[in-house]
């Protein structure tokens, strides 16, 4: 018996190795072009992710100060990278920028004697705090007298 055929076309399923050869080729193009891109996307997300925790520090001991109705403080140290949380001089809790990534550091800051103060009523001691990752990448949040904090960044 011969096999019959759909009007003369023979129908096949499937890829040749060729075509999967291909397809595998322009996706590992696509791959080794995307890669340093999305790790320098990965590198700055950490540096904002850092930016942000601090401006939550921030809020919060602002508004703890106010609700607590006592003064509390965050104290920065460019020397170890690393800032402490004061509730009326005594500390709470120490934390690090490098929680988010190795290469974030603090670079500067402008609060005077590197000390954020909070008042009971609401006001803070105005200043900018500068953060920096291994891109080059910076991260300026500045506080006002009212506690309004905003950042700034300069991705590389």
């Amino acid at each position: 018996m011969i096999p019959r055929r759909n009007q003369g076309k023979v129908s096949e399923k499937g890829f040749t190795l060729i075509e999967g050869v291909v397809a595998v080729s322009i996706l590992l193009v696509v791959l080794a072009i995307a890669y340093p891109i999305f790790q320098r996307y990965a590198i700055n997300g950490n540096l904002k992710a850092a930016a942000r925790d601090i401006m939550s520090d921030i809020a919060n001991l602002k508004q703890r100060a106010m609700t607590e109705n006592t003064t509390f403080s965050i104290v920065f140290n460019a020397t170890n990278n690393n800032y402490t949380i004061q509730r009326a001089g005594v500390t709470i809790q120490t934390k690090t920028p490098t929680y988010f990534a190795s290469d974030i550091t603090i670079t500067s800051t402008t609060y005077g004697g590197s000390t954020i103060n909070f008042q009971t009523r609401g006001t803070t001691t105005a200043g900018t705090l500068n953060l920096r990752n291994s891109r080059a990448s910076t991260a300026a949040i500045t506080t006002n007298l009212t506690g309004r904090t905003y950042v700034q960044f300069n991705m590389q």
